[in-house]
Protein backbone atom coordinates (compact mmCIF):
# COMPACT_ATOMS: atom_id res chain seq x y z
CA UNK A 1 0.00 0.00 0.00
CA UNK A 2 1.28 3.60 -1.01
CA UNK A 3 2.02 5.91 2.10
CA UNK A 4 0.43 9.37 1.48
CA UNK A 5 2.12 12.42 3.34
CA UNK A 6 -0.67 15.05 4.07
CA UNK A 7 1.12 18.68 3.87
CA UNK A 8 -1.08 21.38 5.92
CA UNK A 9 -3.41 18.77 7.39
CA UNK A 10 -4.47 21.27 9.99
CA UNK A 11 -5.84 23.30 7.95
CA UNK A 12 -9.55 23.65 6.39
CA UNK A 13 -8.49 21.43 3.05
CA UNK A 14 -5.84 19.22 4.69
CA UNK A 15 -7.84 18.40 7.15
CA UNK A 16 -10.52 16.75 5.35
CA UNK A 17 -7.80 15.18 3.60
CA UNK A 18 -6.64 13.54 6.24
CA UNK A 19 -10.38 12.08 7.45
CA UNK A 20 -11.14 11.55 3.90
CA UNK A 21 -7.72 8.74 3.53
CA UNK A 22 -8.19 7.64 6.84
CA UNK A 23 -11.61 6.17 6.63
CA UNK A 24 -10.67 4.72 3.10
CA UNK A 25 -8.16 2.60 5.35
CA UNK A 26 -5.05 4.63 3.56
CA UNK A 27 -1.67 4.76 5.12
CA UNK A 28 -1.31 8.41 5.96
CA UNK A 29 1.06 10.26 7.55
CA UNK A 30 -0.32 14.27 8.48
CA UNK A 31 2.44 17.17 8.14
CA UNK A 32 1.71 19.84 10.53
CA UNK A 33 3.32 23.00 11.77
CA UNK A 34 4.02 22.46 15.21
CA UNK A 35 4.82 19.72 17.76
CA UNK A 36 1.77 20.54 19.67
CA UNK A 37 -0.65 19.95 16.20
CA UNK A 38 1.20 16.66 16.46
CA UNK A 39 0.90 15.11 19.53
CA UNK A 40 -2.71 16.54 19.29
CA UNK A 41 -3.17 14.28 16.39
CA UNK A 42 -0.89 11.35 17.71
CA UNK A 43 -3.36 10.74 20.82
CA UNK A 44 -6.15 10.23 18.16
CA UNK A 45 -3.82 7.43 16.64
CA UNK A 46 -2.63 9.82 13.62
CA UNK A 47 0.88 9.99 12.51
CA UNK A 48 1.71 12.78 12.56
CA UNK A 49 5.06 14.88 11.84
CA UNK A 50 6.07 18.79 12.32
CA UNK A 51 7.62 20.28 9.70
CA UNK A 52 8.64 24.04 8.55
CA UNK A 53 6.90 25.23 4.91
CA UNK A 54 10.04 27.35 5.13
CA UNK A 55 12.83 24.52 5.49
CA UNK A 56 13.17 22.36 2.69
CA UNK A 57 15.16 19.99 4.68
CA UNK A 58 12.54 19.40 7.71
CA UNK A 59 10.04 18.98 4.79
CA UNK A 60 11.96 16.09 2.89
CA UNK A 61 12.23 14.76 6.48
CA UNK A 62 8.56 14.65 7.55
CA UNK A 63 8.32 13.23 4.16
CA UNK A 64 10.86 10.50 4.48
CA UNK A 65 8.75 6.88 3.92
CA UNK A 66 5.92 8.50 1.84
CA UNK A 67 5.35 8.01 -1.53
CA UNK A 68 2.64 10.16 -2.31
CA UNK A 69 1.95 14.03 -1.98
CA UNK A 70 -1.30 16.02 -1.18
CA UNK A 71 0.01 19.46 -1.32
CA UNK A 72 -2.21 22.58 -0.03
CA UNK A 73 -0.07 25.95 0.97
CA UNK A 74 -1.25 28.69 3.35
CA UNK A 75 -2.40 31.87 2.29
CA UNK A 76 1.27 33.63 3.10
CA UNK A 77 3.36 36.30 1.80
CA UNK A 78 6.05 34.04 0.94
CA UNK A 79 3.23 30.84 -0.30
CA UNK A 80 5.32 30.55 -3.87
CA UNK A 81 9.02 30.52 -2.21
CA UNK A 82 6.95 27.59 0.36
CA UNK A 83 5.98 25.96 -3.14
CA UNK A 84 8.84 25.78 -4.75
CA UNK A 85 10.63 24.45 -0.98
CA UNK A 86 7.98 21.59 -1.36
CA UNK A 87 8.64 20.34 -4.56
CA UNK A 88 12.39 20.11 -4.20
CA UNK A 89 11.95 18.49 -0.54
CA UNK A 90 9.33 16.10 -2.36
CA UNK A 91 12.08 15.21 -4.95
CA UNK A 92 14.55 14.56 -2.11
CA UNK A 93 12.45 12.81 -0.16
CA UNK A 94 11.32 10.26 -3.59
CA UNK A 95 7.61 11.49 -4.06
CA UNK A 96 6.73 9.28 -6.54
CA UNK A 97 2.99 11.17 -7.06
CA UNK A 98 1.34 15.05 -6.30
CA UNK A 99 -2.19 15.92 -5.71
CA UNK A 100 -1.66 19.85 -5.66
CA UNK A 101 -4.51 21.55 -4.20
CA UNK A 102 -4.57 25.18 -6.22
CA UNK A 103 -6.97 27.76 -6.82
CA UNK A 104 -9.73 28.27 -9.64
CA UNK A 105 -8.57 29.89 -12.84
CA UNK A 106 -4.86 30.13 -11.56
CA UNK A 107 -2.36 30.21 -13.95
CA UNK A 108 1.22 31.62 -13.72
CA UNK A 109 0.14 34.59 -15.98
CA UNK A 110 -3.17 35.14 -14.67
CA UNK A 111 -4.22 38.70 -14.55
CA UNK A 112 -5.06 38.43 -10.88
CA UNK A 113 -2.39 37.99 -8.23
CA UNK A 114 -3.90 35.14 -6.05
CA UNK A 115 -4.10 33.48 -9.07
CA UNK A 116 -0.35 34.13 -10.20
CA UNK A 117 0.56 33.10 -7.06
CA UNK A 118 -1.16 29.53 -7.30
CA UNK A 119 -0.07 29.27 -10.86
CA UNK A 120 3.45 29.43 -10.37
CA UNK A 121 3.36 27.24 -7.84
CA UNK A 122 1.45 24.67 -10.16
CA UNK A 123 4.09 25.25 -12.64
CA UNK A 124 6.67 24.30 -9.90
CA UNK A 125 4.65 20.94 -9.60
CA UNK A 126 4.70 20.55 -13.32
CA UNK A 127 8.63 20.76 -14.33
CA UNK A 128 9.47 19.06 -11.41
CA UNK A 129 9.16 16.03 -13.36
CA UNK A 130 7.18 14.13 -10.69
CA UNK A 131 4.14 12.55 -11.77
CA UNK A 132 1.12 14.95 -10.62
CA UNK A 133 -2.35 15.73 -10.59
CA UNK A 134 -4.03 19.33 -10.19
CA UNK A 135 -6.60 20.36 -8.51
CA UNK A 136 -8.43 23.96 -9.06
CA UNK A 137 -11.31 24.30 -6.77
CA UNK A 138 -13.30 27.44 -5.87
CA UNK A 139 -13.98 29.63 -2.64
CA UNK A 140 -14.57 26.86 0.08
CA UNK A 141 -18.23 27.13 1.73
CA UNK A 142 -16.11 26.50 5.42
CA UNK A 143 -15.18 30.26 5.21
CA UNK A 144 -18.87 30.91 6.14
CA UNK A 145 -17.92 28.20 8.92
CA UNK A 146 -14.63 29.65 10.25
CA UNK A 147 -13.26 33.31 8.95
CA UNK A 148 -16.87 34.97 8.41
CA UNK A 149 -18.47 33.18 10.84
CA UNK A 150 -18.43 36.65 13.55
CA UNK A 151 -20.31 37.99 10.26
CA UNK A 152 -23.13 35.44 9.80
CA UNK A 153 -23.83 35.39 13.53
CA UNK A 154 -24.25 39.42 13.69
CA UNK A 155 -26.98 38.86 10.64
CA UNK A 156 -24.85 40.65 7.98
CA UNK A 157 -22.54 39.64 5.74
CA UNK A 158 -20.53 42.76 4.32
CA UNK A 159 -18.74 42.14 1.03
CA UNK A 160 -17.81 44.14 -1.85
CA UNK A 161 -18.74 40.82 -4.38
CA UNK A 162 -22.43 43.11 -5.36
CA UNK A 163 -24.43 40.36 -7.23
CA UNK A 164 -21.89 38.26 -8.48
CA UNK A 165 -21.91 34.47 -8.66
CA UNK A 166 -19.71 32.32 -6.44
CA UNK A 167 -19.58 28.62 -7.09
CA UNK A 168 -18.57 27.84 -3.92
CA UNK A 169 -17.25 24.08 -3.08
CA UNK A 170 -17.48 22.18 0.36
CA UNK A 171 -13.60 21.45 1.44
CA UNK A 172 -15.16 17.84 1.85
CA UNK A 173 -16.13 17.54 -1.99
CA UNK A 174 -12.33 18.68 -2.59
CA UNK A 175 -11.06 15.85 0.02
CA UNK A 176 -12.81 13.83 -1.58
CA UNK A 177 -11.73 14.29 -5.20
CA UNK A 178 -8.18 13.99 -3.58
CA UNK A 179 -8.64 11.23 -1.63
CA UNK A 180 -9.48 8.83 -4.87
CA UNK A 181 -6.68 10.46 -6.99
CA UNK A 182 -4.02 10.13 -4.00
CA UNK A 183 -5.55 5.97 -3.97
CA UNK A 184 -5.63 5.26 -7.42
CA UNK A 185 -4.39 7.95 -9.47
CA UNK A 186 -4.44 5.98 -13.56
CA UNK A 187 -5.75 8.16 -16.22
CA UNK A 188 -5.61 10.74 -14.22
CA UNK A 189 -1.91 12.32 -14.27
CA UNK A 190 -0.80 15.38 -15.93
CA UNK A 191 -4.83 16.43 -15.66
CA UNK A 192 -5.82 19.83 -13.76
CA UNK A 193 -9.25 19.33 -12.86
CA UNK A 194 -11.87 22.51 -12.02
CA UNK A 195 -13.96 22.09 -8.64
CA UNK A 196 -16.85 23.86 -7.91
CA UNK A 197 -20.19 23.58 -6.07
CA UNK A 198 -23.62 22.30 -7.76
CA UNK A 199 -24.39 25.86 -8.59
CA UNK A 200 -23.17 30.02 -8.41
CA UNK A 201 -24.30 31.85 -5.67
CA UNK A 202 -24.84 35.46 -5.45
CA UNK A 203 -24.51 36.64 -1.46
CA UNK A 204 -27.82 37.53 -1.56
CA UNK A 205 -28.46 33.69 -1.77
CA UNK A 206 -26.18 32.57 0.21
CA UNK A 207 -27.98 34.83 3.04
CA UNK A 208 -31.45 33.57 2.77
CA UNK A 209 -29.52 29.93 2.72
CA UNK A 210 -28.07 30.77 6.34
CA UNK A 211 -31.14 32.63 7.39
CA UNK A 212 -33.08 29.32 6.71
CA UNK A 213 -30.63 27.48 8.83
CA UNK A 214 -29.85 29.34 11.63
CA UNK A 215 -32.97 30.37 12.24
CA UNK A 216 -32.48 34.09 12.72
CA UNK A 217 -32.55 36.99 10.08
CA UNK A 218 -29.07 36.94 7.11
CA UNK A 219 -28.48 39.67 4.85
CA UNK A 220 -26.42 40.81 2.89
CA UNK A 221 -24.84 44.58 2.60
CA UNK A 222 -22.48 45.50 -0.61
CA UNK A 223 -19.60 47.31 0.82
CA UNK A 224 -17.12 49.11 -1.24
CA UNK A 225 -13.56 48.00 -1.21
CA UNK A 226 -11.84 50.53 0.77
CA UNK A 227 -14.43 49.61 3.43
CA UNK A 228 -13.87 45.96 3.24
CA UNK A 229 -10.14 46.94 3.12
CA UNK A 230 -10.38 48.50 6.53
CA UNK A 231 -12.66 46.20 8.58
CA UNK A 232 -9.61 43.37 7.27
CA UNK A 233 -6.94 45.55 8.52
CA UNK A 234 -9.15 46.60 11.92
CA UNK A 235 -9.36 42.29 11.90
CA UNK A 236 -5.40 42.38 11.91
CA UNK A 237 -5.17 40.79 8.87
CA UNK A 238 -1.74 41.28 7.10
CA UNK A 239 -1.76 43.25 4.14
CA UNK A 240 -0.32 40.78 1.63
CA UNK A 241 -3.22 38.68 2.67
CA UNK A 242 -5.42 41.87 2.43
CA UNK A 243 -3.91 42.34 -1.43
CA UNK A 244 -4.76 38.59 -2.08
CA UNK A 245 -8.39 38.82 -1.40
CA UNK A 246 -9.00 41.58 -2.54
CA UNK A 247 -7.25 40.61 -6.30
CA UNK A 248 -10.17 37.32 -5.21
CA UNK A 249 -13.16 39.55 -5.25
CA UNK A 250 -12.54 41.67 -7.96
CA UNK A 251 -12.03 38.98 -9.55
CA UNK A 252 -16.01 37.36 -8.84
CA UNK A 253 -17.21 40.66 -9.37
CA UNK A 254 -15.99 39.91 -12.98
CA UNK A 255 -17.88 36.76 -13.31
CA UNK A 256 -15.46 34.44 -13.33
CA UNK A 257 -16.66 32.35 -10.40
CA UNK A 258 -19.52 31.29 -11.17
CA UNK A 259 -19.22 28.72 -13.66
CA UNK A 260 -20.56 25.33 -12.86
CA UNK A 261 -18.07 22.06 -13.56
CA UNK A 262 -18.84 17.98 -13.42
CA UNK A 263 -15.28 17.61 -12.20
CA UNK A 264 -16.57 16.47 -8.58
CA UNK A 265 -18.79 13.71 -9.65
CA UNK A 266 -16.59 13.07 -12.28
CA UNK A 267 -13.36 11.64 -10.04
CA UNK A 268 -15.93 10.79 -7.38
CA UNK A 269 -18.97 9.28 -8.53
CA UNK A 270 -21.43 11.36 -6.58
CA UNK A 271 -22.44 14.65 -7.32
CA UNK A 272 -20.94 17.86 -5.21
CA UNK A 273 -22.49 18.61 -2.08
CA UNK A 274 -24.90 21.92 -1.87
CA UNK A 275 -24.75 25.23 -0.06
CA UNK A 276 -27.58 23.87 1.77
CA UNK A 277 -25.53 20.33 2.46
CA UNK A 278 -23.14 22.35 4.35
CA UNK A 279 -25.01 24.61 6.17
CA UNK A 280 -27.23 22.37 8.06
CA UNK A 281 -23.76 20.28 8.35
CA UNK A 282 -22.12 23.64 9.78
CA UNK A 283 -25.56 24.88 12.05
CA UNK A 284 -23.08 24.50 15.58
CA UNK A 285 -20.36 27.15 14.19
CA UNK A 286 -23.21 29.68 14.30
CA UNK A 287 -25.29 29.04 17.49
Amino acid sequence: MSSIFVAGAAGTIGSAVLTALRDAGADVVAGVHTPEQAEGLGQSGVTARPFDFADQESMASAMQGCDRLFLVLPLAEKMTRFGHLAVQAAKAAGIGYIVRSSGYGSSSDAHWRLGREHGMVDQFVEDSGIPFTTLRPNTVMQNFATKLAPMVRSGVLALPEAEARVSYIDARDIADCAARLLLDNAGHESRVYALTGPQGLSLAEVADILTRTTGRPVAYRPVEEAEYMDALARAGVPEWNTNMLVSLTRVVKLGMAGNVTGAVEHLTGSPARSFADFAAASAASWA
